[in-house]
């Protein structure tokens, strides 16, 4: 079955285009979609290794956040830029010596078919493809466009268009970019507002009047975020600098995989010097790679006072790939792999390097050993990274004094290195998408994208949803309830208040489960409250409200993932009705592990999902009757952990294994 798609359209480069796509993959996945990124053609000297060869920085991330593996499909053709004038044109991960030497008027015919059976081949494969556009898509100079309107064309794609509030003129810019859309304009189904900052309250006003001009409703606004992520463009992107010793990234006019540091924000205060006086006082400095050394050693040769007097006074430098090469003796290319010719490098390695047209790209698993001084810490550790270069001659790893040069990109990525270096973690890739996802879902209607898309078939709203919901329809509806999968069993959530238990459950439960509530509704916080958890819930969800017989409401339950939200409620529930409380939870307990009637399974076959607070460890309450609920509770959490075949407890959002 061929996939819906979804492209995303940005109003022009530098808007948000590649973290929204990230964290729309992340939602879908969160809803159980078997999601893929594309990019038709992306220019950006970050790229990451990869089975198959390499692809964009921006689309590894994306399949991290769709929770696939990354493949060329995702971006078919990666511009690396060399020169004003010139790219080395990757195509399905692989260097196309070819197309580099041809302009782009004559290159492109050669892409179209490519990028079609690339985009043909993920749509058949998966349920969603989440499009990321490149640039704006009404640059009427270059239509027919290929990377934001032909793929739209081929996919059948529904469209978002983001624009940047930090900027400026986001409203004018959203309104111009949908006027130059033309016939192309019935793909839109929403706008959104990106990297806003202030009152929302004076942006409002907007939705109102791009949706009277255009009959295009404003799906949301994004707040400007926190969140360090690998840059697509390194050189747009400006380093929060956060706490820690001054880190200095020379940033030289080629400067490639740039993205590779983006934990560093977070670990130090990270810099990237374009002058020598800007990395003054630097603890560490860093030369990245460079795409084109011959051209960045001019511009570098203004450092190298800095660096041996960095190096004179025992401070660590670490040179990467192209940074490494430049450290060396002459950078020889004699068939003009990069540019043809001899160039002296710094000459602070004792080593030669040579351009081969072969393009050594693959990914590394490294013991660290034998290092000494500051990269003494390193030894032992077992790094993961990657390596991308034509040039030959260096080791893998080399230090000198406390230089240590190496080919292996994502050092400083590995957690462990962090630890070693920085004395602790930055936030993973993980929990930055995590969060990122939870952003969206928090400031924009993806419950009208979701409708758009007929992933869901037609939404109703979640209060007035009826206990047993109308199979769903779309994509999603060949998925019947299946009794062996998920697994049969009881996984328990404890927490405080606000912990985060809830949006861990659902992320459990996945898009396709039955909600046994608790609560109810006696007072107007309460109403309010419930109406909240209503609104974040899937709508693929069916509701039974039960408040105190949870035995009977996991056998009326459709679904054979049930969550129990919340055991806390329930025990008050049952307190105040003079019913006991484990007595009750032993009910539960033998119908959820009962023998199911003809079946040979010893269980219901339920999954069942149980929150629950933990108020054990406050202060003694001075009611009895309340200290009586507070010893009850911890009882029937202890006996459901028992019978738990995972137990995890809730703090500030994250969860920890018992």
């Amino acid at each position: 079955m061929k996939a819906k798609a979804l492209v995303i359209w940005g109003t022009g480069s530098g808007v948000g285009k590649s973290f929204l796509t990230a964290g729309l993959l992340r939602h879908f996945r969160r809803l159980g979609l078997r999601v893929a990124p594309f990019k038709a053609q992306n220019m950006s000297n970050h790229a990451r290794a990869v089975a198959g060869g390499e692809m964009a920085s921006a689309q590894w991330v994306q399949a991290q956040a769709a929770g696939v593996p990354p493949e060329p499909r995702m971006n078919p053709v990666l511009l690396k830029p060399m020169g004003e004038r010139a790219s080395q044109v990757i195509l399905l991960g692989q260097v196309s010596p070819e197309l580099s030497r041809l302009s782009w008027a004559e290159r492109r015919a050669h892409l179209d078919g490519v990028v079609q059976e690339a985009l043909a081949g993920l749509l058949q494969d998966y349920e969603l493809v989440v499009i990321e556009g490149a640039g704006s898509p009404v640059e009427r100079n270059l239509w027919p466009d290929l990377p934001n309107l032909k793929v739209a064309e081929w996919a059948k794609a529904k469209a978002l268009l983001v624009a940047d509030v930090d900027q400026g003129g986001s409203l004018a810019a959203l309104y111009g970019t949908w006027a130059l859309l033309g016939e192309h304009r019935p793909r839109l189904v929403g706008f959104i507002l990106n990297k806003f900052r202030g009152d929302l309250e004076l942006l409002k006003p907007a939705y109102r009047l791009l949706q009277d001009w255009t009959g295009v409703p404003v799906l949301g606004t994004l707040p400007m975020l926190g969140l360090e992520l690998p840059e697509e463009d390194g050189f747009r992107h400006r380093p929060r600098p956060g706490p820690g010793p001054k880190v200095a990234v020379l940033r030289y006019p080629y400067a490639s995989n740039l993205d590779e540091f983006w934990p560093l924000s977070e670990l130090a205060h990270l810099v990237h010097a374009r002058t020598p006086k800007e990395a003054e006082g630097a603890w560490l400095l860093i030369l990245p790679g460079s795409r084109l050394p011959s051209e960045d050693l001019p511009w570098l040769r203004d450092f190298l006072s800095l660096i041996q007097n960095h190096l004179a006074q025992n401070k660590p430098v670490l040179a990467v790939c192209g940074g490494a090469e430049m450290l060396s003796e002459p950078i020889l290319d004699e068939e003009g792999v990069e540019k043809r010719g001899l160039f002296p490098g710094l000459g602070l390695l004792p080593f030669q390097v040579r351009m081969e047209k072969a393009k050594t790209v693959f990914g590394r698993r490294v013991r660290l050993e034998g290092l000494t001084g500051f990269w003494g810490s390193l030894n032992g550790l077992q790094v993961e990274g990657y390596e991308i270069h034509h040039g030959q001659g260096l080791p893998l790893l080399h230090q000198e004094g406390s230089l240590l040069a190496t080919w292996l990109h994502g050092l400083l990525e590995n957690p462990g290195v962090q630890r070693a270096l920085f004395g602790r973690e930055a936030r993973g890739l993980e929990e930055a998408l995590q969060e990122l996802a939870d952003a969206l879902e928090r400031h924009l209607d993806l419950k009208a994208l979701h409708r758009a898309l007929g992933l869901f078939g037609k939404a109703k709203p979640l209060p007035s949803m009826p206990q047993s919901p109308d199979p769903p329809q779309g994509p999603l509806a060949s998925r019947s309830p299946d009794p062996h999968d998920p697994r049969p069993g009881l996984v328990l959530l404890l927490g405080g208040a606000k912990s985060g238990k809830s949006r861990h459950a659902q992320n459990l439960a996945g898009p396709f489960a039955t909600l046994i509530a608790t609560a109810e509704a006696r007072d107007e916080e309460m109403a309010e409250r419930i109406a909240r958890h209503r609104a974040e819930r899937p709508p693929t969800w069916e509701i039974l409200e039960e408040p105190l017989d949870l035995a009977g409401a996991l056998t009326k339950a459709r679904y054979p993932t049930v969550v129990v939200d919340c055991l806390t409620l329930w025990v008050s529930n049952l307190l105040e009705k003079g019913l006991d409380p484990l007595e009750e939870a032993k009910r539960f307990l033998e119908a959820l592990f009962a023998p199911r009637s003809n079946e040979a399974l010893p269980h219901s076959g339920k999954r069942v999902i149980a929150v629950s607070n933990e108020v054990g460890m406050g202060i003694v309450p001075a009611h009895p009757l309340a200290r009586r609920y507070r010893d009850l509770l911890g009882e029937v959490n202890a006996l459901f952990a028992r019978e738990a075949e995972e137990v995890y407890l809730l703090v500030a959002g994250r969860a920890l294994r018992l």
